[in-house]
């Protein structure tokens, strides 16, 4: 049974896509059969591994016309990409019974028994994909770029996460926070890494995402970061940062 993360904050431009790309291809490197589905409008995640303007995806899944479309991107490495239909989503799902839960019905409950791991790839908003995307996971890994308007939206996010948690998925918790585009030299980043770990504690994992640009120039090229320069800081640091995401799975695990 797969362990399913949502990897979710409605600010855009932190390194969300990029994070579920690097930490999925991290976890396939590693053994573990990975699934990542982009479960973003704007088919970012998709684009990333170099599948564009699909007629089909994750939408299409979800109304019951096709079967989910898993994609094997390299040994152990799976996508269920977006298209532009999942923009109309929220529309057209609004009066479905059940609505926050057609993703696990639809997909989830379909292929989870394939994988180890599942990542989704949430919108940024707080709407009906990305309750169903929490409704699906156990877990919600958080990215933030150590800027102060990356905190503001903090709150909305866990009163989000603590609504689904009490009516609709009692196991869900933020469980990583992780920073991005991280310069230590500038005392804005320090200051609010600061508070961040402050607030969050051990949930903040201990390696931060340099700024760099290989990361970006790897999205361009279709593919992940270790398989454009696996030297580069951004293929060190998610390197780095999927060793702690396996260690901390394996104390939920045991735990």
């Amino acid at each position: 049974m797969a362990h399913i993360i949502s990897l979710a904050n409605h600010k855009g431009g932190v390194g969300k896509t990029t994070s579920v790309q690097n930490i999925g291809a991290g976890l396939a490197r590693a053994g573990k059969r990975t699934l990542l589905i982009d479960f973003d409008p704007q088919a970012n995640l998709s684009d990333g591994f170099g599948y564009r303007d699909l007629d089909y995806g994750v939408f299409e899944a979800m109304l019951g016309e096709i079967e989910p479309p898993v994609i094997e991107i390299q040994p152990n490495l799976s996508l269920i990409p977006a298209n532009i239909g999942l923009a109309g989503a929220e529309m057209y799902f609004s009066s479905y019974t059940a609505r926050e839960k057609i993703l696990q019905k639809t997909i989830i409950n379909k292929v989870e028994q394939d994988f180890d791991f599942i990542l989704i790839d949430c919108p940024p908003s707080l709407g009906l994909l990305t309750i169903n995307a929490f409704t699906a996971s156990r877990e919600i890994y958080i990215p933030l770029d150590a800027e102060y308007f990356s905190m503001r939206g903090l709150d909305n996010l866990q009163e989000l996460i603590y609504r689904v948690k009490e009516d609709l998925n009692p196991v869900l918790d933020i469980t990583g926070v992780f920073f991005t585009k991280f310069d230590g030299r500038l005392v804005i980043k320090s200051n609010v890494e600061g508070l961040i770990r402050d607030q969050f504690g051990d949930r903040v994992f201990t390696t931060t995402i340099r700024s760099n640009i290989a990361v970006a120039e790897a999205q361009a090229q279709g593919a992940d970061v270790y398989s454009y320069d696996s030297r580069c800081n951004g293929a060190q640091d998610y390197e780095q940062l999927t060793q702690e995401v396996l260690k901390r799975h394996e104390s939920l695990v045991t735990g």
